[in-house]
């Protein structure tokens, strides 16, 4: 087949086109800093990169939940270690009256003290967390606890937060299991706390009433329960910390092998890239000098 003047200026032209889409190819991902600029540049790894950044815009969300959880977390454990030393110190303070007193101001001085161990541990209970109360469960409307007559406001509810794909963690610690000694899953104890003061407050009696002293030693009983009851809720509220603690280490490790996998694909060589784009760059200016000479040929010539 006998090739013509057309036909040779046709495959220059074509030729000039394809150089130039190199050319312009390589100029955007130099400029951009990207292999990858739309799916139709790989499409394999185009679809790679969008399950990538979806599994990062989760990690992200889960980072949120637990750094969120944490605080959240701190702030109880505050309050559950306040109440943890109250009780350390109505025991001790109920060690030095065991037997009661004849002496009606040691009485009253200790009748007072447990009011006032009480009142703290009721306002520990309902300690706040922006407008949410830590230990009411998922009812904010109003305090959980009310010292004057023991009742609880709020509800069983232990919120859960998302740590992981298919993972979740327990992060509050509701009220009428901590000081009701109430619901199961978790149960830290069965004692009625709130209760257990009352108890104390009038075994001991005051200025005007008479210790019991068998009513002191049942009181003291439950006080103990009531102690440990808190204890159990601090060590569940340090371990679940822990658990997050370990999960957010875990959450970043694995964003950022992602971030790593990411990179791999869309992080290009500029040095590779320079060579490239210099050597394409001298194939297109010799494309062009070509097909000039060719353009010199007359029109008879396209005619043959």
């Amino acid at each position: 087949m006998r090739v013509t003047a057309n036909m040779s200026a046709d495959s220059s032209i074509y030729n000039i086109q394809q150089g130039r889409k190199r050319l312009d190819k390589l100029q955007e991902t130099i400029s951009s800093n990207q292999n990858i600029n739309r799916p139709s540049d790989d499409p394999i790894s185009s679809r790679l990169l969008l399950d990538i950044g979806d599994k990062i815009k989760a990690s992200d969300q889960y980072n949120t939940n637990m750094v969120n959880a944490t605080t959240w977390m701190k702030i109880a454990d505050t309050a559950l270690s306040g109440m943890n030393d109250t009780m350390l110190q109505a025991r001790t303070i109920m060690n030095s009256i065991i037997s009661g007193s004849s002496d009606p101001t040691q009485r009253q001085l200790v009748h007072n003290q447990l009011i006032e161990f009480k009142k703290q541990i009721v306002d520990m209970a309902n300690t706040q967390y922006g407008d949410q109360y830590v230990f009411g469960g998922a009812n904010n409307l109003v305090p959980p606890f009310n010292e004057t007559d023991n009742t609880y406001a709020g509800d069983g509810t232990e919120r859960q937060i998302e740590i992981a794909q298919g993972a979740t963690q327990t992060i509050s610690v509701s009220g009428d299991r901590l000081l009701q000694g109430v619901g199961t899953d978790p149960s830290y104890g069965s004692t009625d706390v709130l209760q257990t003061f009352d108890d104390l407050i009038a075994a001991v009696g005051d200025t005007t009433t008479p210790s019991d002293a068998a009513a002191i030693d049942t009181a003291v009983q439950s006080l103990y329960l009531a102690s440990r009851q808190i204890i159990n809720a601090v060590n569940t509220n340090i371990s679940r910390m822990v658990r997050v603690d370990n999960m957010s280490k875990l959450n970043v490790n694995n964003k950022n092998t992602l971030i790593g996998i990411a990179g791999n694909i869309q992080n290009p060589d500029l040095v590779k890239l320079g060579v490239q784009l210099s050597s394409e760059n001298n194939a297109f200016q010799a494309s062009l000098a070509s097909t000039a000479k060719l353009s010199q040929l007359s029109l008879l010539d396209y005619l043959k």
